[in-house]
């Protein structure tokens, strides 16, 4: 049930290649904006990725349970789509902890243009950056994915994609990540809405020449202010005390080559 939960980070299926498979040479380096989201053939990155999981138990209130994950993104080959776009295939890995082996979960793939970087995953396809970038850039980047699309977390029915809007809060400074500290980051906020039933944060934050180094999102979904009367601390209530179902996610750099 778990592996279905981290649906952005996560629960990628093997993806079908669209074309015929070949080998290119890498990219080389790439100093303007575009290196926010390099891709080169033989990179990796691990990641710790923890989450608490938020479903309904069967005699009534909600379970809580926590998980911790390492994951390691390693893009490992080339191809070329129907319509010829460069694609590159990125293999994820995961374990428990770093005395088991890693077991390959899933592979998307990710494309780079002069205008804009893509990834898929488990056959959905983010916009996940416009070029060039500002500021005020702000962008729809699930374009490609129907909003109200349901999706099944932790046995649960959700939404998980009302209401994002993509939009950079800084670009080009400096920032911890894990045991980091990178020169130039990127911090993109793709969702940020509150209402009385649904919460929906998803923010990351890229560095240069790295890629994505940090994630947060909290898909959760609440009835608790749907009683009626509706309680007293309705509107400050932590979304982590009233959740009844979805899950709050943290993925962290550990390592990178």
């Amino acid at each position: 049930m778990f592996f279905r939960i981290l649906l952005f980070s996560s629960l990628f299926l093997i993806i079908n290649g669209c074309g015929e498979r070949t080998t290119l040479d890498p990219e080389p380096p790439d100093a303007s904006q575009s290196a926010y989201f390099p891709l080169q053939t033989g990179k990796y990155i691990v990641y710790q990725v923890d989450s608490i999981i938020y479903d309904f138990a069967a005699g009534g209130g909600t379970v809580r349970d926590s998980f911790r994950t390492f994951v390691k993104e390693i893009t490992t080959d080339t191809l070329r789509d129907q319509t010829g776009q460069l694609l590159y295939t990125i293999e994820r890995y995961e374990r428990k902890s770093d005395t088991v082996a890693w077991t390959l979960r899933s592979i998307s793939t990710a494309a780079r243009t002069a205008t804009q970087a893509i990834r898929t995953e488990d056959n959905y396809r983010f916009l996940k950056l416009i070029f060039p970038l500002d500021t005020r850039s702000e962008w729809d980047g699930n374009i490609w994915i129907d909003k109200n699309r349901e999706i099944e977390i932790a046995g649960e029915r959700m939404r998980p994609f009302i209401n994002w809007q993509y939009e950079v809060d800084s670009i080009d400074v400096q920032a911890f990540a894990g045991a980091f500290v990178f020169d130039s980051t990127l911090l993109v906020t793709e969702a940020d809405d509150n209402n009385i039933i649904e919460r929906r944060l998803s923010r990351v934050r890229y560095a240069k020449h790295v890629g994505l180094v940090w994630r947060e999102q909290w898909i959760l979904d609440s009835q608790y202010c749907n009683q009626s009367p509706p309680p007293a601390d309705c509107a400050t209530r932590p979304w982590e005390l009233k959740a009844e179902k979805g899950y709050i996610l943290r993925q962290t750099i550990l390592e990178f080559n």
